[in-house]
């Protein structure tokens, strides 16, 4: 068997028929489907037996086990070469899993690859993932090198290393932490096309979450798994850089940011936790993209960044006066959410 599916199943009766069949009706063959019913309360595991393919093999968890427990059964029971992971409200593009095993197929330093995302629903835009090795390192500390529903592992090195999902682990992010685990073992890359559709909509397990509370566990978790110590100040200022503000930032705070960025390029090029151009080019990335959000927080912290860029692009000055006169008027929002 060249490819394993893995499609974790909670109370997804309305979708999970489709995503099932997305991966049985595309262009490759060589697989089976593994879809773990996590004790689901709805009409899930009813919809799965409806399905008439000897491809699929379904596994009833005897109680709810939670993502990381649904997520072990599968990879125990999963025999393929390789093992792809889908979402039960996702849809896999047709020629997803050929992309995949090609690329696997010509890597072999590589053990896990993805893809990029199409969001649909209650959201229509792409999700872009960065395609080498070098830049998927430098995403470790920041964000998921790899859409943990579009992703594809080599079994072998899943089985070599013991690699599972920890079941204390939260139930939103905890994909974030095994691709840490996994990162440490082996290379990652995803393809330039896209591969799965991403369903965004109210039966999302993040939504109704509070996001910040959710990251600030995750990111500490993140810089002790690299061994970076850090403050509580240090933590904020991370978030911020990563547009979640639970205050107005000051300029003193873009001052500070700045700093920790240095910082953290310096301990990477001491350390090597990712190669370090890439991982230059992704604090960077992460540093310019901060501006248009700092504009709703008055024109002090955003001529402070362009100050500490040191570079006075007409584009974002523009950006910056169009912005403030919109939230003087009330056309855009101007400091925190109420």
């Amino acid at each position: 068997m060249k490819v394993s599916v893995l499609i974790p199943v909670y109370n997804k009766a309305p979708f999970v028929r489709e995503a099932v069949d997305s991966i049985l009706q595309g262009t490759w063959h060589d697989l089976e489907v593994v879809a773990v019913d996590d004790k689901s309360t709805d009409d899930s595991l009813a919809v799965l037996r409806r399905i008439d393919d000897p491809r699929l093999r379904i596994i009833e968890l005897p109680r709810n086990l939670g993502p990381a427990g649904a997520a072990n059964a599968g990879l125990e029971a999963c025999t393929g070469t390789y093992i792809a992971r889908l979402d039960a409200d996702d849809v896999a593009l047709p020629d997803r899993l050929a992309r995949q095993a090609a690329l696997l197929d010509a890597h072999p330093d590589i053990g896990a690859c993805g893809g990029q995302v199409q969001l649909f629903g209650t959201q229509d835009q792409p999700w872009s993932f960065p395609l080498t090795w070098e830049a998927c390192a430098a995403q470790l500390l920041f964000s998921v090198p790899i859409s943990q529903g579009a992703s594809m592992l080599r079994r072998s090195v899943v089985e070599a290393h013991g690699l599972r999902y920890d079941p204390a682990w939260p139930r939103v992010g905890e994909d974030w932490l095994f691709w840490l685990r996994v990162g440490r073992v082996t290379r990652f890359a995803n393809v330039d096309v896209p591969v799965i559709r991403y369903r965004r909509g109210p039966q999302n397990i993040s939504q109704g979450r509070d996001r910040a509370a959710d990251m600030t566990y995750l990111q500490q978790e993140v810089f002790r798994w690299f061994g970076i110590p850090f403050s509580a100040e240090e933590l904020e200022l991370h978030l911020m850089g990563a547009n979640l503000f639970r205050r107005a930032p000051s300029k003193a705070d873009i001052r500070h940011l700045r700093t920790w960025y240095d910082r953290l390029v310096r301990m990477n090029a001491e350390q090597g936790w990712a190669p370090r151009e890439a991982f230059a080019a992704r604090v960077e990335q992460q540093w310019s993209g901060l501006f248009h959000y700092l504009a709703r927080f008055g024109a002090a912290p955003a001529i402070e960044h362009l100050r500490l860029s040191r570079a006075w692009p007409l584009d974002r000055l523009t950006y910056l006066a169009k912005y403030r006169m919109n939230a003087w008027l009330g056309r855009a929002p101007n400091g925190l959410p109420a």
